[in-house]
């Protein structure tokens, strides 16, 4: 074979398509059908997988929400406690008077906030919800919408007392509305001063 014979195209291979005409040069952009469905499956399983960990954060959130205020509120507690003491009270009797930032709130027997209404009532074994809540408004600087009632549309926490020896304060979530369906919480004994956090 010469040298020119090498350069010569021969019809049966145009003809074959192993030769392109000039306009087949143009290339072809976009996605097959096949390419576009691998990559709609691979998003929705990253989605699956990252779905419930967004969904734990929520939850994380809210526990580390009340938590904090259960940190903030412990604090206050402590607070006025510290307060009472510097006064030279002493245990025994109930109803005394602390004045912090020009606001009075009254103690218990043991020297614990108990409520801000009045001197009466406030033994240890005398917690109204109401009272609770006051100490509430009292201890926190801002504190977040709170209510002593049933209708918790608007409010972050829901105020209770529970009847005990000494009697307790419970301060739980309000999610969307309503209890939290978790029961976060958190609970201060009006005769220790202790603040106990309840989060799943």
């Amino acid at each position: 074979m010469t040298m020119s014979e090498r350069f010569i195209i021969k019809p049966s291979l145009v003809k074959s398509g192993r030769v392109m005409p000039k306009q087949a040069n143009l290339q072809q952009s976009g996605f097959t059908l096949v390419e576009l469905v691998i990559v709609i499956v691979l998003l929705g399983l990253l989605a699956a997988s990252a779905l419930p960990r967004f969904l734990n954060i929520t939850a994380q959130a809210q526990s580390a929400a009340v938590e904090g205020m259960s940190g903030g509120f412990a604090t206050g507690v402590t607070l006025v406690k510290a307060q009472w003491s510097a006064e030279g009270n002493s245990s025994g009797a109930a109803g005394q008077e602390v004045v912090m930032d020009g606001s009075s709130i009254y103690t218990n027997e043991n020297g614990w906030p108990a409520k801000t209404s009045s001197s009466s009532g406030a033994e240890t074994n005398s917690q109204t919800a109401d009272e609770c809540l006051e100490v509430w408004n009292f201890i926190l600087q801002n504190p977040p919408a709170a209510t002593s009632g049933t209708s918790l549309s608007g409010f972050e926490y829901q105020v209770t007392a529970q009847s005990a020896n000494p009697d307790l304060c419970e301060f739980t979530l309000v999610v969307n509305g309503a209890v939290d369906p978790d029961d976060r919480n958190f609970t201060y004994n009006v005769g220790t001063g202790q603040v106990f956090v309840t989060v799943p």
